[in-house]
């Protein structure tokens, strides 16, 4: 009898793992699509810089930014609406996750390191900020420099840099929101739990519309050492 639970257990911790890696991991690969969709951004001048300064790193990603938070009105989409950059651009409207996830392609597609951030108002402990439980959170991104990793919200014109300009993380810079000029501030200076990795908790945001949290499995590592 523990042999059978034990073999039956052993199975649907397989069958999950499996699930969990054909039917909820994010494909981050730059599509044709894409690359149209970031032609519209018109930041091929500042961003195709060959040999970049760090200065030119920063113009380049506050460009992106400034060019994706210029599209259409802040709404969100439905559960079962794409949030991929050129769906984005055909509906005229998104909100952190469509802002998001087009900011970190254009940023990869020239040539910057990204990693997505999932910011969440914890409920009932870490254990249960997977989960659609109304919880208040927030879709953002962070983007690699040659000097660090850079914050770089999705919905609003700030991006994460100390008083002598380096790049903070998110983890770093929640200390002091408002010295740092993050907005709205009542969101920014409660206590949130910051994920990496976790790009939704409904999974029907990224293509195959299975139920279930969806994640990069290589950015989801960051949250054991912050990167």
């Amino acid at each position: 009898m523990l042999k059978r639970i034990f073999l039956v257990c052993c199975g649907l911790f397989v069958a999950g793992l499996i699930y969990s890696f054909l039917a909820l991991q994010v494909n981050n690969e730059i599509t044709p699509e894409d690359t149209e969709a970031i032609g519209t951004l018109a930041v091929q001048e500042i961003c195709g810089v060959e040999a970049k300064s760090y200065a030119d790193e920063l113009a380049c990603i506050v460009a992106i930014q400034g060019a994706v938070q210029a599209i259409g009105t802040e709404r969100c989409t439905d559960k079962k609406d794409s949030v991929e950059p050129g769906e984005f651009l055909k509906r005229g409207y998104g909100c952190c996750n469509d802002r998001a996830r087009f900011i970190e392609k254009a940023a990869r597609h020239y040539g910057f390191e990204t990693r997505h951030v999932f910011l969440i108002e914890p409920k009932w402990g870490a254990w249960s900020n997977a989960l659609p439980l109304g919880q208040g959170s927030h879709a953002t991104s962070e983007v690699k420099t040659s000097r660090g990793w850079l914050g770089v919200d999705a919905n609003h014109p700030f991006i994460l840099v100390d008083q002598n300009n380096h790049p903070l993380t998110y983890i770093l810079a929640m200390d002091k929101p408002g010295e740092l000029g993050m907005e709205p501030l009542g969101f920014y200076s409660q206590e949130l739990d910051i994920i990496y990795g976790l790009y939704s908790r409904h999974g029907n945001f990224h293509g195959t519309n299975f139920p279930g949290p969806e994640f990069v499995i290589s950015e989801v590592f960051y949250n054991l050492y912050g990167g």
